[in-house]
């Protein structure tokens, strides 16, 4: 949840970044472990570069770095506001069972655990338009409460009560959304409604991971997610092209396909179209 902070993509000039990387791991490497790399053997004329071995230790010791930076900014905008979804999603950490991206964006912003302690904090100072200016220590997303993560606001910061909001909002979406399936499933009835409903639910719980499902089963997937770049992948470039593919293959489709469907998207998401 962001409290005003904004997280859209900046642009970056990659021929300009691609020149001063260059130049850094040029930079990091001894004159002894450089060597002339020429255009053709025949030439009088190369280019000055790094031994292999060198230039990759270089590089690797630039890319820490820059990765260490990155981390810096991170934290940046978590005082600015951001979330640590929000933070998650611009360090590109992919989906995983293996952990929560969300937490995982936190650990590696706040380094690997101390030799005395467990516990990992980062520091920030409450800014953004609703800022308090306090020195805050963020425990991490674990608790979800933020009050419960985060210490040092002052007393009425808007920021952190916008937080609580938005975290109790969120909770309230979901107990409904958890009501609508529950209601919803009561009404899917069909064998092949029933196994679309846990396979949807199956691809949102999985980073929106699809197995190797039929294409009649995909495309019900697809249409229950409203996942158009999956239909396209499958082949079909409309859902009204889709779903009648799905119906030919029902032995006793609908009689109201367009409800039927209707029912499987709020069964498997909560959403109710």
């Amino acid at each position: 949840m962001s409290t005003g902070s904004t997280t859209k993509s900046t642009e970056v000039d990659m021929s300009t970044v691609r020149q001063y990387v260059d130049r850094a791991i040029k930079a990091a490497v001894p004159p002894h472990e450089m060597t002339t790399r020429k255009i053709r053997p025949e030439s009088e004329f190369g280019f000055s570069e790094p031994r292999p071995l060198a230039g990759l230790q270089a590089a690797l010791a630039v890319a820490r770095l820059a990765q260490d930076q990155a981390y810096t900014f991170a934290k940046g905008l978590r005082g600015e506001g951001s979330s640590w979804d929000e933070i998650a999603d611009l360090l590109e950490i992919p989906w995983s069972e293996d952990y929560a991206r969300r937490e995982q964006a936190f650990e590696l912003v706040a380094g690997p655990e101390s030799s005395y302690s467990y516990d990992r904090y980062v520091f920030f100072t409450c800014g953004g338009p609703r800022g308090c200016g306090g020195r805050i220590t963020d425990r991490g997303p674990y608790n979800g409460y933020p009050s419960d993560n985060e210490d040092g606001h002052a007393e009425g910061c808007r920021r952190l009560a916008a937080e609580v909001e938005a975290y109790q909002r969120e909770q309230d979406d979901r107990e409904h959304r958890y009501e609508v399936m529950d209601a919803a499933q009561a009404r899917v009835t069909d064998p092949f409604g029933k196994e679309t409903v846990q396979r949807a639910r199956y691809v949102q719980a999985h980073g929106g991971r699809y197995q190797g499902w039929s294409t009649s089963e995909t495309l019900a997937v697809a249409l229950v997610l409203h996942d158009d770049e999956r239909l396209a992948a499958v082949g079909f470039s409309t859902r009204q092209e889709a779903l009648r593919r799905i119906l030919s293959g029902i032995s006793s489709p609908p009689s109201d396909p367009a409800g039927w469907l209707a029912t499987l998207r709020a069964a498997a998401t909560g959403l109710e179209d």
